[in-house]
């Protein structure tokens, strides 16, 4: 059986391109930009990138966004062959000085923290796209986004499907619906290809609802019930992905 020794391992896999993932690079003409690429799937998608570019022998640039409030992050990425630019995207001026480039990858947002600080969560998950929106108007832009814009449903039901009607329950998943509509908006009033690639809670053996139930398990501790199942059915109650492509 094959085991995944430590952190470093796992992010070395994360890191390692497939066949694919060059075919993917060699098809995509230009560099890419990755915004927000210091949170949790950043660094290992830049990597991943930076590496399928070079094993295709393509000669692009891969640029990392971040408030890069780690510098090991980001001298790390820069060690990689990965350009880093540290920026606060809620302001407009800042986004208005980031190299224009043909690939946008948007990973930011704002999720924990929600509760008590939800006007920073609306203006993390809406004003930030309009800001990347307006200035990246001419490129093509894959906006992340989440399963929590749907509704709950039952586990017997079998899950949403894509074609459900967006419902979301509370502030972090209405301000992400909120996010989508203004990639859509922009995409339609510049006719920039938009996609929006809705995910749900992930699990890289470092974070997600099964780790923490795992590590209150393995510790021997009471498992809260308060927040959990509402987290847990949207984390495997959605069948497929998200894919909308908005032009």
């Amino acid at each position: 059986m094959d085991f995944i020794e430590s952190v470093e391992d796992l992010e070395e896999r994360l890191a390692t391109p497939s066949a694919l993932d060059c075919e993917a690079l060699r098809r995509l003409a230009g560099d890419v930009i990755i915004l927000g690429a210091g949170g949790k799937m950043g660094p290992s998608l830049a990597r991943r990138i930076r590496r399928a570019a070079d094993a295709a022998g393509l000669g692009r640039r891969i640029i990392a966004v971040s408030r890069f409030f780690s510098a090991p992050l980001a001298n790390e990425l820069n060690r990689n062959g990965i350009e880093t630019i540290t920026c606060d995207l809620l302001r407009r001026e800042a986004v208005a000085k980031l190299p224009p480039c043909p690939n946008v990858l948007f990973l930011t947002g704002r999720k924990f923290g929600s509760t008590d600080r939800p006007d920073l969560t609306w203006a993390t998950n809406t004003v930030i796209p309009a800001h990347v929106a307006s200035h990246y108007r001419s490129s093509r832009i894959v906006a992340f986004s989440t399963g929590n814009v749907y509704p709950l449903v039952e586990l017997s039901s079998g899950g949403s499907v894509e074609t459900d009607a967006p419902a979301p329950v509370g502030e972090y998943a209405q301000a992400c619906l909120g996010r989508e509509r203004i990639f859509e908006h922009y995409s339609r009033e510049y006719g920039t290809p938009c996609l929006l690639f809705r995910l749900n809670y992930a699990v890289d053996l470092r974070y997600g609802v099964l780790v923490d139930i795992a590590r209150k398990v393995f510790a021997g501790q009471p498992i809260k019930l308060t927040g959990c199942p509402v987290k847990t059915l949207r984390a495997i109650s959605t069948r497929t992905p998200y894919r909308k492509s908005t032009a």
